[in-house]
């Protein structure tokens, strides 16, 4: 989820700690708490702290360990021992109890969406993803934004125990609906490598990525109809290229953040251009998350990029920086 829905929940988390009578019944308690939650919410993205090494090491380590299971403890008892200090008649244990919820509950979230999480670190290196929910999911902020207003006239534990409850069977559905949508596709696209399902923000609407032996499959799925809008062969030209291409740290840093990304190569005048798009992620013919690895026509001259391209303007300024500049773009 983004960092927006996280810290929503975290005020959410912390409305329903009220509902511990060792909370409600302490004032310093109650306070520290709702700070423990709130950061608590959101300290597994500290991990954007790997920004300062460069994008590439962000993208490589975005949702990695920060987000496995081994973290949440740590998570929680480097939150609740921070803030203790600053809360002396507050209770630690019960400090630490909700910030390590709310810990849970960053890392739970996320594995609902697109992205997922590499929570199995460092025992496995797989990405888990439900594909239930878009990133940032208006039904669940609703929710939250309703008990908000719901306070001023009931009490906040009752409020988001119920809240939650009705979250916890929205997730349900979502998720039984995008088992069935794929068995549903499975059943039709026997011989398919991969099928994947990208959550729209309209219930039981998907994006959807087939990967054949032959050629990618995307489409829109709704009322048990695909609608296949184009598709894109997996011939690869120029595999020496692409194969070397690896061996550049970006792309290397982007391909560890996604097992859905496939190489294009296009030839200039000036030299070649090697793209890996990640393919979950499209508008129309369009993939904005990529790494780009600029080859000139006498290899002398390498030059990348990683991150999100947004506009037709923002892609033609990042091949004129990578056509003409004499280091990478970070």
């Amino acid at each position: 989820m983004d960092t927006f829905s996280h810290i929503v929940i975290g005020f959410g988390i912390g409305a329903l700690a009220q509902i511990d009578p060792a909370v409600s019944s302490n004032q310093t308690l109650s306070q520290a708490v709702m700070l423990g939650v709130v950061i608590g919410s959101n300290a597994p993205d500290f991990d954007i702290i790997y920004r300062l090494k460069g994008k590439g090491s962000y993208f490589r380590n975005h949702r990695g360990l920060s987000h496995s299971l081994p973290a949440l403890p740590l998570w929680g008892l480097l939150v609740s021992g921070l803030l203790s200090p600053f809360f002396p008649a507050s209770g630690f244990l019960p400090l630490f109890l909700w910030t390590f919820l709310a810990v849970i509950l960053h890392v739970f979230f996320d594995l609902f969406n697109v992205h997922g999480t590499q929570i199995l670190l460092p025992f496995s290196q797989k990405w888990i993803s439900f594909d239930a929910i878009p990133l940032l999911d208006p039904y669940i902020l609703t929710l939250h934004f309703l008990g908000f207003g719901l306070l001023f006239f009931y009490q906040a534990g009752i409020i988001f125990l119920i809240i939650y409850v009705f979250i916890f069977l929205y997730l349900a559905v979502r998720t039984l609906s995008a088992l069935l949508t794929k068995r549903h596709l499975q059943q039709h696209f026997i011989r398919a490598d991969r099928i994947k399902l990208i959550p729209r923000i309209t219930l039981f609407k998907w994006d959807i990525f087939i990967e054949t032996r032959e050629d990618f499959l995307f489409g829109v799925y709704s009322d048990n109809t695909l609608d296949i809008e184009h598709t894109l062969s997996k011939n690869i030209d120029f595999p020496v290229l692409v194969s070397e291409s690896t061996n550049d740290q970006s792309v290397s840093d982007f391909l560890a953040s996604t097992s859905f990304a496939y190489p294009f190569v296009a030839v200039r005048k000036n030299g070649y251009f090697v793209y890996w798009k990640d393919l979950r992620f499209r508008t129309k013919k369009f993939f904005p998350s990529l790494a780009i690895l600029f080859i000139s026509s006498d290899f002398k001259r390498k030059n990348s990029y990683i991150g999100k391209v947004s506009s037709l303007k923002q892609y033609k300024k990042v091949l004129r920086s990578l056509t003409n500049s004499s280091s990478s773009i970070k």
